[in-house]
């Protein structure tokens, strides 16, 4: 269950955000550009959690396959100053982001690769009011973007 975070950015940079969902890219791209001095650096694509299996599975290629497989991808993990936020981008989620959040958050603190505290945020264009309520409650962030 190793994370990894895979090649640091700048804010600043656009390309393709592996694994988001091309209907959350604008939403993404318009929370970068309403705080462009938030983040130090933005990693995408982050895996977490997942299996590395021991020799007994095969060659490196394979085992690394497995865990790719297996391995959980976070849409972003932005570096503030002081903290991390971890990342889970949708125009409008449902129950399936909010279980994502709450996963990726515990699936990251079994192994930091970046020794700050951590949030869970939620970049939304537009939220329930009940999933609202269960993010508070486990002490998420949610970040609305016009």
């Amino acid at each position: 269950m190793p994370t990894e975070l895979g090649i640091p950015y700048t804010p600043l940079w656009r390309g393709r955000y592996p694994h988001m969902l091309d209907e959350d890219r604008p939403v993404w791209e318009r929370f970068l550009q309403q705080n462009l001095e938030l983040f130090e650096r933005v990693y995408y694509d982050v895996r977490v959690g997942g299996i590395y299996p021991g020799p007994e599975y095969g060659d490196e290629k394979m085992r690394r396959m497995y865990y790719d497989v297996t391995a959980k991808r976070i849409d972003a993990i932005g570096e503030l100053k002081e903290e991390i936020w971890i990342i889970e981008v949708a125009v409008r989620p449902g129950l399936r982001a909010t279980g994502q959040l709450l996963s990726y958050i515990k699936l990251w603190f079994d192994d930091p690769k970046i020794l700050k505290p951590a949030k869970g945020v939620l970049v939304v264009q537009a939220l329930d009011e009940d999933l609202k309520g269960v993010l508070e409650t486990y002490g998420m962030l949610v970040r609305y973007v016009i």
